[in-house]
């Protein structure tokens, strides 16, 4: 026979509830009672002691007597049970080796649908990525949209819901290029008009800083710059004022301002030539230089 087990196939077993009936309760009932009425009745003293003992004995032993007749006869009454117990339970596990198998077939063909869907999504998402220039690979998929759900039943294709969802994924990361690439016109421009070199000002994007940061640092730098201009201007309208005006010597190969001083050297009635020895940073040179050419004090040659 190849017949199979049901849903309803119905298990029949042989079980009678059996009683367990003491047949000579009220005799060992009378018994026991006389028994505690005798030993709470006695009276033991401090040179009674081991009579005491004996009576603990006693006691004892007629306790044991009817918990070992308790243990047999739950033995005995526990047996079948115990042996119905384990052949159900062999039942049980004979037929569960066979529901793992079909479990992990499951789980198999689950994986090689998902997989499939997989595939779907990414097809999807190459080809929505084409059309707007941007990288699949910086796509990242959800699990969601290779679900069950995330598909039509009927012909297995991507839900309207879930296309939609993925194309505002790439939606999104178009509208963050360009608007990065709107940040890095900003920046730039900002720095050339600031006269600053506008690649140095760009990288801050890339590292977290937002448009108004940078445009504040750069408002800074300015005005640092206007301040040491300023300064160095000053210093000049005072040694304009001076009887001598001072000639700067500066190395005609490098355009550096020579430290070394030089001889004074008259060269007309209106003009002097005063030679300066000057002490400061690569930057406050700079700066001089710059004021120089723009007062156009005129440098002459230095002679040895």
């Amino acid at each position: 026979m190849n017949e199979l087990i049901k849903s309803d196939t119905k298990i029949q077993i042989d079980f009678k509830p059996s009683a367990i009936e003491i047949k000579n309760e009220d005799e060992l009932t009378e018994l026991v009672n006389n028994t505690v009425k005798h030993y709470k009745s006695l009276v033991f003293s401090e040179g009674d002691i081991e009579g005491a003992k004996q009576a603990q004995k006693s006691l004892t032993d007629k306790i044991k007597l009817l918990e070992t007749k308790r243990k047999e006869i739950k033995s005995q009454y526990s047996a079948p049970l115990e042996a119905f117990e384990k052949k159900i339970k062999e039942y049980v596990n004979q037929m569960g080796e066979a529901k793992e198998g079909i479990s992990e077939s499951l789980k198999q063909f689950e994986s090689t649908e998902r997989d499939a869907r997989l595939e779907k999504v990414k097809m999807k998402i190459n080809e929505l990525c084409a059309v707007v220039g941007v990288d699949p690979n910086d796509i990242t998929i959800l699990e969601k949209w290779t679900n069950k759900g995330a598909f039509t039943t009927t012909k297995g294709e991507l839900k309207k819901a879930t296309s939609e969802e993925i194309t505002g994924t790439i939606n999104g990361i178009v509208e963050k290029r360009q608007q990065a690439a709107v940040n890095k016109r900003i920046v730039e421009g900002y720095a050339k008009a600031a006269h600053l070199d506008p690649v140095s000002w760009v990288i801050l994007l890339d590292q977290g800083l937002t448009v108004d940061d940078i445009m504040t640092k750069i408002d800074q730098v300015v005005a640092e710059q206007k301040a040491r201009l300023a300064k160095a201007e000053e210093v000049v309208q005072v040694v304009k004022q001076k009887e001598h005006v001072p000639s700067v010597p500066i190395d005609q190969e490098t355009g550096e301002i020579q430290e070394s001083p030089i001889e004074e050297k008259e060269t007309s009635s209106t003009e002097k030539v005063v030679t300066l020895k000057l002490k400061g940073t690569d930057d406050q040179f700079f700066l001089l230089n710059k004021t120089i050419v723009k007062l156009g004090i005129e440098v002459v040659n230095v002679s040895e």
